[in-house]
């Protein structure tokens, strides 16, 4: 079993001002990615590891390296554990946590700017809709 890179699957690979530098998938069920930002301080990698999904930030000097260590991290869990609907542990969520200061944007779930653009339009065209 080994990281199969997905980067070129993707048609565009610019987002919400951030562009996927790697894509990376484990045995079709884990994910770890990298994104460049303007702000070389704030490069990201995203995680998705069962229940445990998020944003990892880390300086672009550092991106490469930290990423490589979070999916060895990963591997090593997934292999000693294998697969179930709940994993990882709530024991390896609150390691890597601690570890790597793990957390879940506000625009994960939810593009508020683009909400706030559709709204703007909806009132804009208001008449038009009665």
């Amino acid at each position: 079993m080994k990281w199969i890179d997905k980067t070129d699957c993707f048609e565009t690979k610019d987002f919400k001002k951030k562009h996927l530098l790697i894509c990376e998938i484990l045995d079709d069920k884990i994910e770890v990615n990298l994104y460049s930002t303007d702000d070389i301080n704030n490069y990201e990698i995203y995680v998705s590891y069962g229940v445990m999904y998020g944003i990892v930030y880390t300086h672009k000097d550092k991106a490469y390296e930290l990423r490589e260590e979070i999916k060895k991290v990963i591997y090593d869990d997934y292999l000693a554990n294998g697969y179930s609907k709940d994993m990882p542990t709530d024991e390896f969520i609150r390691n890597f946590y601690e570890k790597y200061q793990i957390c879940i944007p506000n625009d994960i779930f939810f593009d508020e700017e683009e909400f706030m653009n559709k709204m703007l339009d909806i009132l804009d065209n208001i008449d038009k809709i009665w």
